[in-house]
């Protein structure tokens, strides 16, 4: 068997939670704004106050609006997964990496939401395309860095089988059958 190695990029769908946060961010800058204009102009006679919290406050809402154009890379390379999160195409960090052969669960997460909302985990990690997690596959593993970890993603069929062949072979007849 050759080295395996998939890397995956998927791109989470904006929707309307996600503009709704985008209204309250602009809606708090102009909050922020008025009340620099209020306190520099009006309480204390220092004009500059009211451009340094407008500078302030129209940066940190840049900063918070394009922290929500998210995707998630999923690489696997000989069993080893790592789930990045890569914000606005400039900030990348990582939200778990496991060894597959640490799978103690592994299914359709639609179908098993309540039960897996029920469990107790280290760690939740979500990387999915929608936030209603339609379309995606869960994996419950232990990792070095984030301990018993649920991880929901959205694999493609390349992947699942790439997964398939390292996940422990108990799991795999349970989950898969003998295909």
């Amino acid at each position: 068997m050759g080295d395996v190695f998939i890397e995956r990029m998927i791109k989470k769908k904006f929707e309307s939670t996600d503009m709704l946060i985008l209204v309250g961010i602009i809606l708090g800058i102009i909050v922020a704004v008025l009340i620099g204009f209020v306190v520099g102009f009006l309480i204390v006679p220092f004009p500059m106050l009211t451009m340094l919290v407008a500078l302030g406050a129209g940066f940190g809402g840049y900063k918070l609006m394009t922290m929500r154009l998210l995707e998630y890379e999923y690489s696997l390379t000989n069993g080893y997964v790592a789930v990045d999160k890569i914000m606005n195409r400039s900030s990348r960090k990582r939200m778990t990496a496991f060894e597959c052969n640490t799978a103690e669960d592994i299914g359709e997460y639609p179908q098993n939401e309540a039960r897996l909302k029920n469990q107790s985990f280290d760690a939740r990690i979500f990387a999915t395309e929608y936030s209603d997690h339609r379309d995606a596959w869960y994996m419950i593993v232990r990792s070095p860095k984030t301990g018993k970890t649920l991880v929901v993603f959205n694999p493609d069929e390349e992947m699942l089988e790439a997964i398939k062949k390292f996940i422990p072979r108990p799991l795999k007849f349970e989950k898969f059958g003998r295909n």
